[in-house]
């Protein structure tokens, strides 16, 4: 098992979401490479925003807006 630290590296304000730079959750996973570019772990992500911050990023659970660093 991995610890990952899920950060926001780019902000997004649309009309109901506001993803601020630094925003991060942590995610265990039993993978050695990014989680943010298997699409079956984004669904566990959005849902860790959305249990810390009170937002679901949607499409913006991406690479393109976020970058992962594998803490353990």
């Amino acid at each position: 098992m991995a610890l990952w630290k899920i950060s926001v590296k780019r902000k997004v304000n649309k009309v109901g979401l506001r993803l601020e730079e630094g925003m991060f959750v942590e995610l265990v996973a039993p993978t050695p490479t990014n989680p943010l570019a298997q699409s079956k772990y984004i669904p566990q992500i959005r849902q860790l925003f959305e249990s810390k911050y009170g937002i679901d990023p949607e499409q913006y659970a991406n690479t393109g807006y976020m970058e992962s660093e594998k803490l353990s």
